[in-house]
């Protein structure tokens, strides 16, 4: 019985995005939408979309803040789109190489392994005062 509460609010949770989702427009144009309530593969179109974005424009920000909430929320598809903007943020394809590594920092401490010659890799593309920003920023 100790798992019938969890299961419980799971349902209820599960319910609850639903409800939210049915009130989105359907189609792309409601992905928004329903990212914002909570829809995970909603989530994963959005970032997919910002990350097709920003291979023009240079900034993941949008990319990363969707796969984060998708990968937060256990959608490989989440996961893999997470990987492949720390991937462009380790390339310096990011408009913003202070926040790439404070991304890449912050992944490395969650267990992301394979993204420490990445971090590296960044690291020799960074400006002096640009590494210097970075490391105080995540000391605080």
């Amino acid at each position: 019985m100790k798992w019938a509460a969890p299961f419980f609010a799971l349902i209820v949770s599960a319910s609850v995005v639903q409800a939210a989702v049915e009130d989105c427009p359907q189609g792309p144009e409601g992905n928004l939408c329903k990212a914002e309530n909570g829809d995970v593969h909603a989530m994963y179109m959005i970032g997919r979309e910002a990350y097709d974005a920003a291979r023009e424009t240079g900034d993941y920000s949008e990319a990363y803040r969707w796969a984060s909430r998708a990968r937060a929320a256990g959608f490989l598809g989440g996961r893999m789109l997470f990987k492949m903007v720390h991937l462009q943020a380790g390339k310096g394809q990011h408009h913003d190489n202070v926040e790439a590594h404070q991304w890449i920092t912050k992944a490395i401490a969650e267990g992301e392994d394979y993204l420490i010659p990445w971090k590296r890799r960044l690291e020799r593309m960074m400006t002096p005062e640009q590494l210097k920003a970075a490391l105080r920023a995540e000391a605080e």
